[in-house]
């Protein structure tokens, strides 16, 4: 898909991953960028980087763990060209099993319910307008075989196995729906892990793996975006290794 015009949404833009692919669309030719998040301050910050870089950016302030909210809100704006459903959290501490349900259920929320209900309904849209493109960041964990963040891990596998079983919808809908998957991103995600700031796990991680940067994961999303000779439910992973970006493409009927 050519970005140059094009109407987009990207959920989780206050900062990270979703503030360098909205900038990063602007900067392609996008016409006007929907900005969802929870921090309306930090949301703000990135609609002003969006309009610098030439489109125009509406803030919308959104809980994605309310579902009856998040259907009605992507029922009135949801009639796009690109949607990119970045929105994400981890559990913090304490993690599973020690977890409360509650929480579990807001994770689940967020990091899948949300991101089907926001799909399903962009979908629909698009359908009508001729066609689009839907980007899912998922996660690398999603191709391992586990993680010391259970309901995390779990989630993002669950966006991987949604991702891939949406891909007869390019035939159907010309819809294409594709999978980003980062690996270790320097975000403001990862403050989130402990009581306060990063927890002990995460900077072990961190010393033992080297981190890309949020616009390392913008070119993927951008690359995912442009190239309509791509089948539906392809993905791609980022890393970092050596100082280098590197890719890793894969389909939906490989892991």
């Amino acid at each position: 898909m050519d970005i140059s015009g094009k109407s987009a949404i990207v959920t989780g833009s206050a900062g990270g991953i979703g503030r360098a692919t909205a900038m990063m669309l602007a900067s392609r030719g996008a016409a006007e960028i929907a900005l969802v998040d929870v921090n309306g301050a930090e949301l703000a910050e990135t609609a002003r980087l969006v309009e610098a870089a030439g489109a125009r950016a509406s803030v919308h302030i959104l809980d994605l763990s309310d579902i009856t909210a998040t259907e009605a809100w992507f029922r009135a704006h949801g009639d796009v060209d690109i949607l990119h459903n970045n929105a994400g959290v981890v559990s913090g501490l304490p993690q599973f099993p020690d977890v409360d349900a509650a929480r579990i259920r807001w994770i689940i929320d967020i990091n899948i319910t949300s991101l089907v209900a926001a799909t399903q309904i962009a979908v629909q849209a698009m359908r009508q307008r001729g066609g689009g493109v839907i980007v899912n960041t998922v996660s690398t964990v999603a191709l391992g075989t586990g993680f010391y963040d259970a309901m995390y891990a779990t989630t993002k596998a669950a966006v991987m196995m949604f991702t891939r079983c949406c891909a007869p919808l390019k035939e159907e809908c010309n819809v294409r729906v594709a999978g980003m998957l980062p690996g270790l991103v320097d975000t403001p995600i990862l403050d989130t892990t402990g009581a306060g700031g990063k927890s002990e796990w995460m900077e072990a991680v961190l010393a033992n793996n080297e981190a890309c940067r949020p616009e390392d994961i913008a070119g993927g999303v951008m690359a995912l975006i442009e190239d309509d000779s791509l089948a539906g439910g392809d993905w791609v992973a980022v890393r970092r290794l050596g100082g280098k970006v590197e890719y890793q493409w894969g389909h939906a009927d490989t892991m």
